[in-house]
């Protein structure tokens, strides 16, 4: 019988986490993501969008490197420190001459020219043992 109060009591607990823990949590977000993970680099545009469906957001440009076209999903609820992520939550898919060349923030930086920005000087008040 105390196993079954307490089966209860976690239902009634979990039951709501879903909005506490994960404000921002769209079913579609996650699709996109699952889905990315078949995606692989020298796949034509039609291939990517036979998985991902169309993207989110498209751009096109001429970069030092070539013409690019850049599609974005949205894979996450936003951008965090060592992520693949741009514009709050994007993952950039970068192709040329119609073949995926890369994907995620890497890519799409080296792509457009745009280096990653520098590192933070080292804390000058940092304890040194």
């Amino acid at each position: 019988m105390a196993w079954l109060q307490i089966i209860l009591a976690l239902g009634m607990l979990l039951s709501g986490c879903d909005t506490v823990l994960y404000p921002r949590f769209e079913k579609a977000m996650w699709t996109t993501y699952i889905h990315l993970q078949d995606v692989r680099p020298g796949m034509t545009m039609s291939e990517v969008e036979g998985i991902m469906g169309p993207p989110q957001i498209k751009e096109e440009g001429d970069y030092a490197g070539g013409r690019y076209v850049f599609y974005f999903y949205l894979t996450h609820s936003m951008d965090y420190e060592g992520g693949e992520t741009v514009r709050n939550g994007y993952t950039p898919l970068v192709f040329q001459r119609n073949r995926l060349e890369g994907i995620g923030k890497k890519a799409y930086r080296a792509a457009v020219d745009r280096p990653e920005a520098p590192e933070a000087p080292a804390d000058p008040y940092k304890r040194v043992r």
